[in-house]
């Protein structure tokens, strides 16, 4: 038996970490690498290289950095074994930047120093990888665990708001896919220590998200959106009516009260127009469509991805709404 778990053992190690269709580029990187000379002309190779081998373009700096550390000049990728693979997360030093170019490297998940802004690889406890991004060098603020990217809820200091807003993953890697999954510090520390499961994590955020839109509080409370731009920007008073999921899909009834032409950032004196008919190139249809995309984007937030959402909008004029809430500051006090 002994002998069999040491014979299985040598051959998980000494099996090539690398796939045929990696061997395939790493070689072919080979024969340019030296034409190639800087940093950036290599990625700019890798980029335009990868669909030939059918990997993702975005995964250039990945790929690029696993090349760079398990270089063979003569080509012997095969023989890249699990005993012998430099992997990034281990091996790449943090890279010197400004907090302002910081996004670049955590949208590639690269380890970095700014200023009081940095973002590192950490094993948790559950032997899975985390790349967290962490605020004066004890608060994180991002996280990327489980094939998903996780931001905290609260920002602590105008410092901490900064710094979330220049190192954001999602600035210019749009192939992320999901939305992030906005979390509480707690949640954020249990994640990052191996405490909680991805289920575990949804399954919570998901009885959260469903009690807080069907409590009391929340019930038909007065909101608003503003939609549209130029002389067709207008702002959309509402409330939800009703909620509910079903499978991953939300079921929403939303009744309008109000809607209302505004020049930059102020609404125009002048009610009702919309419910007489006298409010051009608005109609029924162009409100339906801003409300089940900005609502849509806003129950994704707290959940991560973006569910099914069957919506029922109605039309009642109600010119006695005063001071509806803006959606936005809805989703922050009431659904994370």
């Amino acid at each position: 038996m002994k002998d069999l778990i040491k014979y299985i053992i040598k051959e998980e190690t000494e099996k090539s970490i690398f796939n045929p269709m990696e061997i395939r580029l790493f070689k072919f990187v080979n024969k340019f690498k030296r034409d190639l000379g800087t940093e950036k002309k290599m990625l700019d190779f890798f980029e335009n290289s990868l669909s030939t081998f059918n990997i993702p373009r975005n995964e250039a700096r990945k790929y690029y950095n696993i090349y760079t550390l398990n270089y063979r000049p003569d080509g012997d990728y095969e023989n890249v074994t699990q005993s012998n693979y430099k992997d990034p997360k281990r091996f790449l030093n943090q890279k010197r930047t400004s907090n302002t170019l910081s996004s670049t490297y955590v949208a590639d998940k690269i380890p970095f120093k700014g200023s009081n802004l940095e973002g590192n690889w950490k094993n948790s406890r559950d032997n899975e990888w985390v790349y967290v991004v962490s605020s004066y060098g004890w608060y994180p603020i991002y996280a990327f665990k489980f094939g998903k990217w996780f931001a905290v809820d609260y920002n602590y200091s105008s410092s901490t708001s900064k710094h979330m807003s220049h190192s954001r993953p999602t600035r210019y890697n749009r192939e992320i896919g999901e939305e992030m999954i906005s979390v509480s510090r707690e949640e954020m520390n249990k994640i990052i220590e191996g405490r909680i499961t991805l289920d575990e994590l949804i399954s919570k955020k998901e009885e959260h998200f469903k009690s807080s839109l069907t409590s009391s509080e929340v019930e038909n409370k007065n909101l608003f959106i503003t939609s549209g731009w130029g002389d067709s920007k207008i702002k959309v008073t509402f409330k939800i009516t009703s909620f509910d999921v079903i499978e991953n899909r939300a079921i929403v009834d939303v009744l309008v009260t109000n809607v209302q032409k505004m020049e930059e950032r102020k609404v125009v004196k002048g009610d009702g127009e919309f419910f007489k008919g006298e409010m051009p190139n608005v109609g029924e249809d162009d409100i339906k469509e801003s409300l089940e995309y900005q609502v849509s984007r806003g129950l994704s937030i707290p959940l991560g991805r973006r569910p099914v959402v069957d919506m029922n909008v109605s039309f009642k004029y109600n010119p006695n709404v005063k001071q509806p809430m803006s959606f936005n500051t809805f989703q922050s006090m009431f659904l994370y």
